[in-house]
């Protein structure tokens, strides 16, 4: 396989093989054709094959860093809606979901934690009103085969100023899909400022970091 490599160690090649196929997409119609056919099982694939963390960690990393739990909060990217299960468990009340796949969000609706499940392309200009949001979260979408880096700042322009966005990025895409220099630029600018970052793991598995977990208050 040709990007082997990207896989962690002793998992299933039931798990294997999804996660490769999720890394070799490459248009809209392989992209909505892998979430339609992974819905259902995407949590057992995730949780018990690979031991999936990335959701854990990025939402306690919001949470460590806002006392009101009340916020409004998006989870992006949600698919099923593991990152805002895990909110939920840390006291967020009120989290919307945005994804790119209606299978995934039927999946996530099923939760009953979310207020409003929105399906949009996030290479896209969002309908949704500037900074209508305290606070963000991100994971398993800034990495290979998935979204690049032309999203982030559509994704702070709906992040209110003081409003902070967590997210994790795989190392992979860190510096070939232009992630760091993205996140130079909105600081140079003026319109993000880094709180902290630091190496993280995907998966229980992982034998080394593979994650850079980022938290970004919009300015």
């Amino acid at each position: 396989m040709a990007s082997s490599n990207r896989i962690p160690p002793n998992v299933d090649s039931k798990s294997a093989k999804l996660l490769e196929r999720a890394y070799r997409l490459s248009n809209d119609a392989e992209t909505r054709e892998l979430y339609r056919d992974w819905a259902e099982t995407y949590d057992k694939t995730m949780l018990e094959g690979l031991g999936y963390l990335s959701p854990r960690l990025v939402s306690r990393l919001l949470a460590d860093h806002v006392s009101d739990k009340t916020v409004h909060v998006l989870d992006v990217g949600a698919g099923t809606g593991l990152a805002g299960l895990e909110l939920a468990a840390l006291g967020f009340t009120r989290i919307d979901a945005v994804d790119y796949s209606a299978d995934m969000l039927a999946e996530a609706a099923q939760r009953n934690i979310y207020t409003n499940l929105i399906e949009a392309d996030l290479t896209k200009t969002l309908d949704i009103a500037d900074a209508a949001y305290d606070a963000a979260v991100c994971t398993g979408t800034f990495t290979h085969g998935h979204v690049g880096p032309s999203c982030l700042a559509e994704l702070f322009r709906i992040i209110r100023p003081g409003g902070l966005f967590a997210f994790s990025i795989n190392t992979g895409v860190w510096i070939d899909e232009g992630f760091e220099t993205e996140l130079k630029r909105l600081e140079t600018s003026g319109a993000v400022r880094l709180v902290t970052r630091r190496a993280g793991v995907n998966y229980e598995t992982s034998s080394a970091p593979d994650s850079w977990l980022n938290l970004y208050e919009r300015r």
